[in-house]
């Protein structure tokens, strides 16, 4: 299990669901990526034929425009070359021009303009000028067939489509020849759907009853090569201008056919716009189609990437349920069991279900041995250990007792030599029985710490040195009265084998410090200065004494010490501590004093060996 610091993700992915979905998803990844690439190029081909299909329904629902302005070009070819023979005889070109418009039933009028902007022959018979328009100025810089539009013609006087085609003689442009077609003619045979050889009939017939042959959901819109707007249809009554895409400059719509997109109109409704060729180079047709009537919308990546994202869940959730019901909840159930036996629980094992696939039931099976091993080896150590615990505390308790007798068979010893100094008369003799007296109560103060102390291996030096000055100026030591005492004791703890060694050496240190401890005159009270430290791992025992000075000017010899028996003893003592010890005379004038300086290693308490517990092999 991961721990509670474990990252989120972390955490999830140490699931056996999740991995195993992971894995899946792994495997299934090519098979979905193959079903999202079959997909997408299935439907880029049925949007190309989609395509097909709207520019050409979109080219077809305007046959009969195109068949009348093909009509009018062809018809205008024919006418270069008669023409140009009857230039020279006004009536003759007027009475082709006249003869053509008559047996054609759909043209409102046929002229031919020369280069100099004249027209001197037309089915009217009256002469024009045209030399000054725009718009011839600018066929006469591109000449090419053009089919324009116009809201008033000037021969015909109503709104008509001019269709002109250039006239070359050897190579050498003589004019334009025009044909006008009214433009009720254009729109009653759009809405009829006519073609070409059916023009001449439905121009000298009245029947509409093929007035609504216009596909439902569509538009559009007639465009000429330079982009100019020719009129709507087939039954379209709104302003052709509001049919463009929005955005888009319509010259741009007949550089690039057939084209198909989506968009927007100038109105703001949502469309999808065809643009097809009716006349190469000529004549255009722009398709306005409700996005809903066509079947466009929508086709995409998104019906194959839901596909794969379905089979995938599905997928997943079967695998899910299937590994949750044989594997997941035995697996969660069995570790419930193990974090409760794991806690403390020491309760059986509930069984598991037979249908539960074998795995587990060996699992299980293994768990409840383990669980039993564990159990009795737990209760044969909480035997073990409660006989061991009552030994020890036996040999405590004995060993404890050994302290207390030896302290009080020692403050027997001292009672005894103070019995005995007060029997004596001699000073001297006093002095070295009250020495042995410390000695025996430095022991006997050791004793009773032991006794005292829960851990009797080892003991906090800084309390027993502590008591032991406490003792040894309270049993009025020799020099003791009058004589200030320092201590700065570090907290310390000793095994028993360093501190019976330490304790004896302070006794010794500090009956020589009272012994030579003073002031000259009163010039300063007499001190001695007990200090325990610990530096890195030493632990030094640091006792200094103000000197007291012969004849009031120099201070007495007290390092004649080391050559006593406490001076013997002091050596002897820091021999068994393991120590290094320092003392004699130090500082200079009234500063002057004696130090010892002891400094040793604390030895480590050694660690009681367990000895190792025997591993039963079978659950009896």
């Amino acid at each position: 299990m991961a721990s509670p610091g474990t990252a989120l993700p972390q955490r999830l992915t140490d699931r056996l669901a999740v991995r195993l979905a992971l894995l899946l998803t792994l495997a299934l990844l090519p098979l979905g990526l193959l079903t999202v690439l079959t997909t997408l190029d299935s439907l880029r081909t049925d949007l190309r034929s989609a395509e097909r299909t709207l520019v050409s329904v979109t080219s077809d629902t305007e046959g009969g425009r195109r068949a009348l302005v093909d009509s009018a070009l062809v018809t205008a070819r024919a006418l270069a070359r008669p023409t140009l023979e009857r230039l020279d005889d006004p009536e003759r070109c007027r009475a082709l021009m006249a003869d053509t418009v008559d047996r054609a039933g759909v043209f409102a009028f046929a002229g031919f303009i020369g280069t100099d902007g004249v027209m001197a022959c037309s089915s009217s018979g009256d002469p024009q000028d045209f030399s000054a328009s725009p718009t011839f100025q600018r066929v006469l810089d591109d000449p090419r067939a053009l089919v324009r539009r116009t809201d008033h013609g000037i021969i015909t006087g109503r709104p008509v489509l001019i269709a002109s085609h250039p006239v070359f003689d050897d190579g050498t442009l003589r004019g334009f020849l025009s044909i006008a077609i009214a433009e009720d003619s254009v729109a009653w045979l759009a809405a009829s759907g006519s073609d070409p050889a059916a023009v001449s009939a439905a121009a000298s017939s009245n029947d509409n009853s093929n007035a609504n042959a216009a596909t439902p959901g569509q538009r559009s819109v007639l465009l000429n090569r330079w982009g100019e707007v020719l009129g709507a249809g087939p039954n379209g009554t709104e302003e052709a201008a509001d049919l463009l895409p929005a955005g888009m400059a319509p010259a741009s719509l007949t550089t690039a056919t057939p084209a198909v997109f989506e968009g927007r109109t100038e109105a703001g409704e949502r469309a999808i716009f065809v643009v097809a060729t009716l006349v190469p180079g000529q004549l255009y047709v722009l398709g306005i189609w409700d996005p809903d009537a066509t079947g466009l919308t929508g086709l995409g990546a998104v019906p194959p990437v839901l596909f794969t994202l379905m089979m995938w869940l599905a997928s997943i959730g079967t695998v899910y349920v299937a590994m949750h019901y044989l594997v997941i909840r035995h697996l969660r159930h069995l570790g419930q069991q193990m974090r409760r036996f794991a806690l403390g629980s020491r309760t059986p094992p509930e069984p598991i279900p037979e249908r539960v696939v074998g795995e587990l039931r060996d699992l299980q099976s293994t768990f409840v041995k383990m669980a039993a091993l564990v159990a009795r080896d737990e209760a044969a150590l909480s035997r073990a250990l409660a006989d061991r615990e009552a030994a020890l505390a036996e040999k405590t308790l004995l060993l404890k007792e050994v302290h207390h007798r030896v302290k009080n068979n020692l403050q027997l010893i001292a009672s005894i030599l103070n019995l005995q100094m007060r029997r004596l008369r001699d000073a001297r003799t006093r002095r070295v029985l009250q020495n042995v007296q410390d000695r025996v109560i430095s022991l006997a103060t050791i004793h009773r710490s032991l006794y005292q102390s829960d851990q009797l291996s080892a003991l906090r030096a800084d309390h027993l040195i502590d008591e032991l000055l406490r003792h040894l100026f309270a049993m009025g030591a020799e020099g003791a009265g009058g004589v200030e005492l320092q201590t700065d004791l570090a907290p310390v703890t000793l095994e028993a084998d360093q501190i019976v060694p330490l304790s004896l050496l302070l006794t010794e240190a500090v009956t020589n410090a009272l012994k030579y401890a003073g002031a000259a005159e009163g010039t300063e009270a007499p001190w001695v200065r007990v200090e325990l430290r610990r530096e890195d791992t030493a632990v030094v025992l640091r006792l200094t004494n103000s000197l007291a000075r012969a004849g009031g000017n120099e201070p007495a010899d007290q390092d004649t010490v080391s050559t006593g028996l406490g001076g013997e003893l002091i050596n002897a003592f820091a021999a068994q501590l393991g120590a290094r010890c320092d003392h004699g005379l130090a500082g200079e004038g009234p500063t002057r004093r004696w130090e010892l300086v002891a400094r040793f290693t604390p030895t480590p308490a050694e660690p009681v060996p367990t000895p190792p517990r025997p591993i039963p092999a079978t659950v009896p």
